[in-house]
């Protein structure tokens, strides 16, 4: 492979793309018809379209206007907040500590940016990323507001899913992508000889990771009723088949540590344990290795395959190169040895891009999801299927962790991720409601204990003096 280190157009990085508005007869009714829904639909139902439509629509087509482009993502986003905006139905609650993460972050990253390049280029690039970023979060927040609509999203997403997979196992085997007729490239990407499908997405690699991630979500499914069982079935089967269409090795770790956080339900109230069993092994691998512990990734890849030497590498060169990057990023990552310019780990690029500031605020909402996660499931552990669903967004966020070591998202899989970003900011305002309130009154007395029961309105006082009242 060649190394792109002295060939790369100035513009490389936030430049380029389609010269002229480009989409295909189909992309077009697909938009038109997922723009419409969204405006007819109740609320609760207005972000299933622009999940789906989202999903199946590549980033290649796109509108240009005033030299701006608006891909299809940025289309649909704008059109949800243009139907927000008209019905009035804003955020429904004050910003959450979750929210201002995601909002300090995407804001620090596009001004650290803009410093670092210091080309006005760079500034127009990041103002379509944060578009797309904050735009389909705060989108995702607005509209989905409990329980419920988190199962709608996981289900919108399962039928997305249900129609991107078969046509990723025909591309795997024909090596031709019949997502072309919605703008993708007609032609599949073929390395070593292996065929890797990546249907309506940007990449191969996303694809996987984004069938990956999501897997534990429709195994949640299964457990709704039965009225989503086989929608939940398809999603999981579909999630397969993206995986192994796609032939890499990442959506395959990714896989691994949704089986792990999947397997983990019958420990989760041990999970600090388990933390710290995990700092220990790392430890105690690390002395039993010669190199940093983050060459496991190289030693993997000699097991799974892909590139696990260069994902080890430009971590190691990002710890050592620390002083370089750590005010607001840096551009000199290409000199740091072989294709060092090919930046295919998340952590890394939040430095790389914003400094260390920029890496602390991505790492924080991770952290920030856990705490949330872990809170939430304590709370509602006496109501199993809460306490589940809240676990299984854990997973997921889990999986995406794991995912970034090898992936940075650029394509429809930043509007999955900030979606279940969006989900797991929604779980503290259900994980606290109980099925029957109880709410304690006290007196100068004795405390009194009210119960209200949905199934049975009628209330009854208990005074644990006077007995029931």
């Amino acid at each position: 492979m060649p190394d792109y280190k002295h060939d790369l157009p100035t513009n490389y990085y936030f430049g380029g793309g389609d010269e002229a508005t480009s989409a295909t007869p189909m992309a077009v009714v697909v938009l038109l018809v997922a723009v419409g829904l969204m405006f007819v639909l109740p609320r609760k139902y207005a972000f299933v379209p622009f999940l789906i439509a989202v999903m199946l629509v590549p980033l290649h087509v796109v509108l240009i206007l005033g030299g701006l482009h608006f891909n299809a993502t940025r289309m649909l986003i704008i059109a949800g907040w243009l139907r927000v905006i008209c019905r009035r139905e804003y955020f429904p609650s004050q910003l959450g500590i979750l929210d201002k993460l995601v909002f300090a972050s995407a804001l620090c990253n596009a001004i650290m940016y803009s410093v670092l390049w210091g080309d006005i280029g760079a500034v127009v690039n990041r103002l379509g990323i944060l578009l797309t970023t904050l735009g389909g979060y705060f989108l995702v927040r607005a509209l989905v507001r409990n329980q419920e609509d988190i199962i709608r999203v996981i289900m919108a997403l399962a039928v997305a899913a249900a129609l991107i997979a078969p046509s990723m196992l025909y591309e795997h085997s024909h090596a031709y992508n019949p997502f072309w007729l919605l703008g993708a490239p007609e032609i599949t990407n073929v390395r070593d000889g292996q065929i890797r499908a990546q249907g309506p997405f940007g990449h191969a690699i996303t694809a996987g990771v984004v069938g990956a991630v999501l897997l534990p979500l429709f195994v949640g499914l299964i457990f709704e009723g039965r009225r989503v069982r086989l929608l939940a079935v398809g999603g999981v089967t579909a999630s397969m088949a993206m995986i192994f269409a796609s032939h890499s090795s990442t959506p395959v770790l990714t896989l691994a540590a949704a089986i792990l956080g999947l397997a983990m339900w019958t420990a989760r109230r041990n999970m600090r344990a388990v933390r710290w069993g995990v700092v220990l092994g790392l430890l105690v691998v690390q002395v039993g290795m010669t190199s940093p512990v983050w060459f496991i990734m190289d030693r993997a890849s000699g097991v799974m395959g892909g590139s696990g030497w260069h994902r080890a590498m430009l971590v190691d060169n990002f710890v050592r190169h620390f002083w370089e990057w750590w005010l607001y990023g840096t551009r000199a990552n290409p000199d740091w040895g072989w294709s060092m310019w090919d930046v295919d780990n998340a952590y890394v690029g939040a430095g790389l891009s914003g400094g260390l500031l920029s890496f602390i605020l991505f790492i924080a909402i991770l952290v920030y999801g856990f705490k949330i996660i872990g809170k939430g499931r304590r709370i509602a552990e006496n109501r199993r299927r809460e306490a589940r669903l809240i676990w299984l967004l854990g997973v997921a966020l889990f999986a995406n962790a794991v995912a970034f070591f090898g992936i940075v998202y650029f394509d429809q899989a930043i509007v999955a991720w900030y979606a279940l970003l969006a989900m797991i900011a929604t779980v503290p305002a259900f994980a606290a409601q109980e099925s029957s309130a109880t709410v304690k009154l006290t007196t100068a007395l004795t405390p009194i204990e009210l119960h209200a029961s949905p199934a049975h309105p009628v209330l009854r006082w208990h005074d644990h003096e006077l007995g029931n009242l």
